[in-house]
């Protein structure tokens, strides 16, 4: 188990594309002597729940990631938003296939009386995500930090209407909290943006509510 500790802020939502914004973020690193490593990838998301939202009703977030042809089965737990901070214990697993397997996650994380077996069963897929990820690995002293630029879209079917997603996340891999603060207004001087309450999972069980209570 990790605590996933990041800020949040968005983009403008009219920005056609983020070659602008890497390329300004990059050369404020440079310009500040800051040791870093780029990359980036393409990132799809499934999330599933049940009909009646039973992992949202335990403030659970549960979802598979494909990256380069490779899985990740993820559970978040409760957590806390402060601001565009962001905390939430999360467990992430490899796994072979795009299955889900609840049994793969530690037994204490599920409310007392949880029926794992029959909670798989009923889940499926509610929405999806898909965004491609430009990252830069940033190392400060004892701290180091993930600073992620995503742009993509969250959908529940290829028809129906999307949200955009337009977003920098600012994430302590390492070290002290407020180093996350600091490169945050650092970024205040080279990039629009403004803090994120929201995140990718509560955007999209909004997106999927919506669509539910309009049909």
């Amino acid at each position: 188990m990790t605590t996933e500790i990041e800020l949040k802020y968005l983009l403008p939502e009219n920005s056609e594309d983020n070659n602008t914004v890497t390329d300004d973020i990059t050369a404020m690193l440079e310009e500040q002597n800051v040791s870093f490593k780029m990359d980036h990838h393409q990132l799809g998301n499934d999330y599933f729940d049940t009909e009646n939202l039973a992992l949202r009703n335990m403030d659970f977030g549960l979802r598979i990631r494909t990256k380069n042809q490779q899985y990740e089965q993820t559970i978040k737990t409760a957590g806390k938003v402060v601001g565009c901070l962001h905390q939430r214990p999360e467990y992430n697993i490899d796994i072979k296939t795009k299955e889900l397997n609840l049994s793969l996650f530690p037994y204490n994380i599920w409310p007392e009386n949880t029926d794992i077996e029959t909670l798989e069963n009923d889940l499926q897929v509610i929405f999806s995500t898909d965004f491609l990820r430009k990252t830069w690995l940033i190392h400060q002293g004892e701290n180091v930090i993930e600073l992620a630029l995503d742009k993509g879209e969250i959908f529940t079917k290829s028809t129906e209407p999307m949200e955009l997603i337009n977003e920098l996340e600012i994430e302590l891999v390492s070290g002290n909290e407020k180093a996350l603060f600091d490169l945050a207004e650092q970024l205040n001087g080279v990039v629009t943006m403004t803090p994120g309450k929201l995140s990718k999972a509560a955007r999209g069980y909004t997106l999927y509510n919506n669509q539910k209570n309009s049909s």
